[in-house]
């Protein structure tokens, strides 16, 4: 019978004359892949996982940008950038070498978690908040957001879970 069926029928009365079409879906020959799709969607680890290598890449390459992809980072107030040139010669506004920069490059331990249905990536670094939402001595250099497109990358990555492909199918 295959997946659909149209029935088509000429039925004519005496002042019209009509086609009715009728549609009738049988998924007996795919209910093996709306299994499979049903066991991948209980458990998105793998693309939480593709995920946290995104984020990886996206935040530390923030600090190495100077925070370009979120606006960029306003400069350091000039008698701080003056003692950090002489203590960190050559450095960024955010040392590259700390554990604020470790800690949302690699995106392991508190707080990140990856579980079946849900994921939590961050930092636990205390003085991680003063940068992401700045003081009234410092100005707001944000750390931790969601890339640009990530939505449709992150979606076509599920999509592709789902369909038993390679995540990164279809990216350029």
């Amino acid at each position: 019978m295959g997946i659909f069926r149209t029935i088509r029928k000429q039925v004519s009365s005496r002042d019209k004359m009509v086609l009715e079409i009728t549609t009738e879906f049988d998924y007996s020959e795919i209910e093996d892949d709306l299994d499979d799709i049903e066991n991948k969607a209980e458990n998105f680890a793998p693309v939480f996982e593709r995920i946290r290598e995104d984020l990886q890449e996206h935040w530390a390459g923030n600090f190495t940008a100077n925070g370009l992809p979120v606006g960029g980072w306003a400069p350091l107030d000039a008698g701080y950038a003056s003692w950090k040139s002489v203590h960190f010669p050559g450095a960024t506004p955010m040392v590259q070498t700390g554990q604020l920069f470790k800690s949302l490059s690699e995106l392991r331990g508190t707080p990140n978690d990856i579980g079946r249905h849900q994921a939590r990536f961050g930092t636990n670094i205390e003085h991680a908040k003063f940068h992401q939402m700045g003081t009234s001595k410092m100005p707001k250099r944000q750390l931790v957001y969601e890339p640009a497109e990530a939505n449709q990358k992150w979606g076509r990555w599920a999509k592709n879970h789902l369909a038993g492909a390679d995540l990164d199918a279809g990216d350029a």
